[in-house]
């Protein structure tokens, strides 16, 4: 019984601190970021206009961290962020705070906050 209660209560744990994850980076297409991702002034440079185009779009969405790492956005996040895009005023430099859940290298997004 012991087990099971201390199984149950790790999992809630483990659930509990993975929806309340925040990720800081550059709002970009998988697309261009799976070329150019490493590239010095990738993140600050990427257009709205690039995340726009039809084949980036189709390609989907995530967030280029500081250290150069493309935290994907899942299916219905690549929604969320098709809105938020034709949002900004910004037309570059979309940095960002991202909130969901995190699971391996994708994000269930909640919220995406312009910085």
């Amino acid at each position: 019984m012991k087990k099971i209660v201390l199984v149950l209560f790790a999992a809630t744990a483990i659930s509990a601190f993975a929806a309340n994850s925040t990720v800081t980076g550059y709002l970009v297409d998988l697309t261009c970021a799976s070329v150019d991702a490493s590239q010095p002034g990738f993140g600050a440079n990427h257009t709205k206009e690039c995340l726009q185009m039809a084949e980036c779009a189709k390609g989907g969405y995530g967030v280029l961290t500081d250290d150069k790492k493309v935290i994907k956005f899942d299916k219905a996040s690549n929604v969320k962020a098709k809105q938020f895009i034709t949002q900004l005023k910004k037309t570059k430099d979309i940095k960002v705070n991202v909130t969901g859940t995190v699971t391996g290298e994708k994000i269930a997004v909640s919220k995406i906050q312009l910085l």
